[in-house]
């Protein structure tokens, strides 16, 4: 009998219920201990140019994206030859634990990322943080062209990165460039809800042909139920606040004087509204393979 599939096996959006799962509890367990040991060794390199927040994992959409990009590289690294160590890219890696948590897969991983200060943190952190049998390095990027050559990574993951790119159709056939056939592609992205924000119905769907074009889901694209959306204002970590009560009346007063004293267009009740997608796709072979 094949054991049932765990909530993070599958392509599509974030579900509020799967931070309920014992998969999630166990993982993120893991990962938050490993966010702890990195953090307490690299407080010494941090330096104030690096403008993102450090407690990475504590985020609205990181506390499921980095949970289940983990799930699937481990899957992924089980199926590996144990001698090998195979080369992982982390596109947009900004500076976090996560790459030396892949690291101790036993992998390889190269950061590439177009801000200089990650790089300069990364250096200085690489020594003094524990990459296991694996390994981590950084390489600058420009945003357009990733730097390694034709076919030499096994796998890539790219965490909240794409949305905040204005034309991703290049970064798209860069992966594609770098990825050996058959290789893992893992991407999580933020999708707009309300239509003033980031990826919208438009950009999702060129995203999905982009994708199909040179990728298939390694994982299936199962629906989840509205109601059960992880969103930036639902789950432990809200980004922004639901605004009800005397605070949604007086928001709403604001607006109406907004509109009818100053003649200006009247701001939306949520300034954004985001939900997270995760993708587990694998490069296309050529059909000679």
């Amino acid at each position: 009998m094949t054991s049932p599939m765990t909530p993070f096996d599958r392509s599509g959006l974030a579900a509020l219920s799967d931070l309920q799962s014992a998969e999630w509890s166990t993982l993120f367990a893991r990962l938050e201990q490993e966010q702890i040991e990195f953090l307490t060794a690299h407080a010494p390199f941090c330096s104030p140019e690096y403008r993102w927040p450090r407690d990475a994992l504590h985020w609205w959409s990181r506390i499921w994206e980095y949970p289940y990009a983990y799930h699937h590289l481990c899957a992924w690294r089980a199926s590996q030859p144990a001698e090998v160590c195979p080369l992982v890219v982390d596109v947009g890696s900004g500076v976090t634990f996560f790459p030396f948590s892949v690291a101790r897969l036993g992998c390889q991983v190269v950061c590439t990322d177009i801000n200089p200060v990650c790089g300069v943190e990364l250096h200085r952190a690489i020594p003094h943080i524990d990459a296991g049998k694996g390994q981590v390095q950084f390489r600058q990027t420009d945003g357009l062209h990733l730097p390694l050559t034709d076919g030499a990574a096994d796998a890539i993951y790219c965490i909240s990165v794409l949305e905040h790119i204005e034309s991703f159709e290049h970064n798209i056939a860069e992966f594609s460039r770098v990825l050996k056939p058959g290789g893992l592609l893992l991407l999580t992205i933020d999708l707009d809800l309300q239509g003033n924000s980031q990826i919208g119905v438009v950009r999702h769907l060129d995203l999905g042909r982009r994708l199909q074009a040179g990728f298939e889901y390694g994982c299936p694209d199962i629906t989840i139920h509205p109601a059960d959306l992880l969103t930036c204002t639902r789950g432990p970590f809200p980004l922004c606040r639901e605004r009800t009560g005397a605070r949604l009346a007086c928001f709403l007063l604001k607006q109406e004087w907004r509109k009818r004293v100053l003649r200006r267009k009247p701001r939306p009740v949520r300034p954004y509204l985001l939900c997270v997608q995760g993708l587990v796709l694998r490069k296309r072979r050529c059909r000679s393979q």
